[in-house]
């Protein structure tokens, strides 16, 4: 019987230290699981950061492109009103009418001189998959340009088909606050256009 008794006390230390055992575990599977987390929320920040890093590199490099544009544009408009300025100032007079030679030639030129062009609105469009991986920097100009519509048609297009415009700095405040969010925990991406992102 004594046998017995102490079998059971053993038992019962066992049964004891298998408790303990488990609660160890429990709490170690927590702190694990809250490592996890905090590393998952970190990558996610460092994510967000290179996603800045390259949109603000994107962006300097499309609005030089865009001034680029201009100035070639501005400089062919120049060059090409002036020689039709000159040409039809210098042709005879017996070929055209009776109007003084400059205004004839400034009447062939002016619309040369007034030819307008859209450049310089450069955009950050977040497309329907959200932020990371749905972003893009856009000109709106060049493809204005290239389609030959207005800015706004081309903003009305892209809407459509479920991307957001967003101003290059309003974007990159927004990426910061996203960003802190992350690292807080109140927030996980990806972030979907139904998201905070400003217009």
């Amino acid at each position: 019987m004594e046998n017995m008794s102490s079998c059971r006390q053993q038992l019962e230390a066992l049964r004891s230290q298998v408790r303990e055992q488990i609660d160890s575990l429990a709490a170690l599977e927590m702190a694990f699981l809250d490592e996890a987390d905090y590393l998952r929320r970190y990558d996610q920040a460092r994510i967000l950061r290179a996603l800045q890093d390259r949109i603000t590199q994107e962006v300097r490099y499309m609005r030089r492109m865009e001034d680029s544009a201009s100035y070639g544009f501005n400089w062919a408009m120049i060059i090409t009103g002036s020689a039709k300025l000159a040409l039809w100032s210098l042709i005879p007079p017996k070929l055209h009418t009776k109007e003084h030679p400059l205004s004839v030639g400034l009447e062939h030129a002016s619309s040369d001189f007034s030819r307008t062009a859209a450049f310089g609105t450069v955009v950050v469009a977040v497309g329907p998959e959200g932020i990371p991986d749905d972003v893009q920097v856009t000109s709106l100009s060049q493809y204005a340009r290239e389609q030959r519509k207005a800015e706004s048609e081309i903003a009305a297009t892209m809407e459509d088909r479920g991307y957001r415009l967003v101003e290059p700095e309003n974007f990159l405040r927004t990426l910061d606050e996203l960003r802190e969010q992350v690292l807080r925990g109140s927030v996980s991406l990806p972030v979907l256009n139904s998201g905070p992102v400003p217009h």
